[in-house]
């Protein structure tokens, strides 16, 4: 089945739609390390950080946000290519950049260029047809990358320190542009265009609401888990070496999503997973051990690959316009924004304790709006 779904689909298309879903999340998983990287050279004090990263994640949702208001125009080769430009310029200036309003502006930059790369996949997705496979086919590619770059790039910043590790970030966006250069560049058929004015139903609210409170919920403390790994014994060689693992876990997890994607019946799973991953937030957040740590990292890392594309493909079967979807992905990035901040300063004080219940709790109220969405009762908005 999910073969037959990528022929009908063309590899071409997917490896595109891989490229920009790949250039899309290199901050959300690479990220880490540099921010790992801007604490221990000084650059930024942990607060700092957490604004440093806020900054990106509003920047990504306003653009995600303004992008789904003209979703039917969105022409997915430009607006890919451009965004890829604005990343690449904002990582490679960000090497030679050391003062705080100017690392905060060029993630401004960074944040609307990933913003809208995340865009072309949500919308592209919805556009193929298949959301759930789509997404979960590039998001196999997605690890398989990052696996890659997991294990060099602690040495990288080892031995180059922030600058390394910005110019790395700036250099797989490059590799990966010419790929976008394969996307259609067509916007959506003009009789599409009338869905744009009828009011978000209950289903579409109960869908954007998932992605909020599971996105915010299982990524408050994501940009200072290198941090907190260091917290409980790992050097940052070995942290690179379980980002590896995780996404080699993740690529497990995806390969069976695809498998998976065409059974509505999976969608069942979607609620307990989310509230396995609240609990799991707990002990990443304020792990008692290493092997703890190891563990619950590793685990919402790789449930991410099965919960995110679930969620997503709901919002897309809501709304086959793919403005939920690019709406969803602006949602994603707002509340991340809001807990990163919040977990930033709960970093001063030297744990991040309550953030991990916050994180359980927003991920219980996603669970909740998941249930209430019934998959035969979803009509476009």
């Amino acid at each position: 089945m999910a073969l037959g779904e990528t022929r009908k689909i063309g590899f071409i298309t997917l490896a595109a739609i891989s490229a920009a879903d790949c250039a899309a999340h290199s901050m959300n998983s690479l990220g880490p390390f540099a921010v790992g990287e801007l604490i221990k050279s000084g650059q930024l004090t942990t607060a700092q950080a957490g604004l440093w990263s806020s900054v990106e994640m509003l920047s990504y949702a306003a653009a995600m946000t303004g992008i789904a208001s003209h979703v039917h125009r969105v022409r997915l080769r430009s607006l890919a290519i451009i965004a890829a430009c604005c990343v690449i310029a904002a990582q490679a200036g960000s090497a030679y950049v050391h003062v705080l309003w100017g690392l905060l502006g060029l993630r401004i930059l960074s944040g609307c260029g990933l913003g809208a790369l995340n865009a072309v996949v949500n919308i592209g997705a919805s556009r193929l047809g298949q959301p759930v496979f789509v997404l979960s086919f590039v998001m196999v590619v997605q690890t398989i990358v990052f696996s890659a770059s997991s294990l060099f790039l602690p040495y990288i910043g080892d031995a180059t320190g922030p600058q390394g590790i910005f110019l790395t970030l700036a250099l797989i966006v490059f590799a990966l542009t010419p790929l976008m250069r394969l996307l259609p560049d067509t916007a959506s058929e003009p009789q599409k265009r009338l869905q744009d004015h009828h009011p978000m139903s209950g289903q579409a609210f109960a869908a954007l609401l998932a992605v909020l409170c599971y996105t915010g919920g299982s990524l408050a403390v994501w940009p200072f888990t290198e941090r907190i790994a260091v917290s409980v014994g790992l050097t940052p060689m070995s942290f690179g070496s379980l980002s590896a693992f995780a996404n080699i876990f993740g690529l497990c997890i995806c390969l069976v999503g695809v498998r998976l994607s065409q059974n509505r019946a999976s969608m069942r799973l979607l609620s307990p997973a989310i509230i396995l991953t609240g609990v799991i937030c707990i002990l990443q957040a304020w792990p008692p051990s290493g092997v703890l740590f190891k563990t619950a990292f590793s685990l919402n890392y790789g449930l991410w690959f099965f919960i995110y594309p679930g969620l997503v493909g709901l919002t897309c079967l809501v709304d086959p316009s793919g403005k939920l979807a690019a709406r969803s992905g602006g949602a994603w990035m707002l509340s991340q924004a809001g807990t990163t901040l919040l977990a930033g300063c709960a970093g001063n004080s030297g744990h991040y304790m309550w953030v991990g219940f916050l994180s359980f709790l927003l991920c219980l109220i996603s669970a909740v709006c998941v249930v209430f969405i019934k998959p035969h009762q979803m009509v476009a908005p």
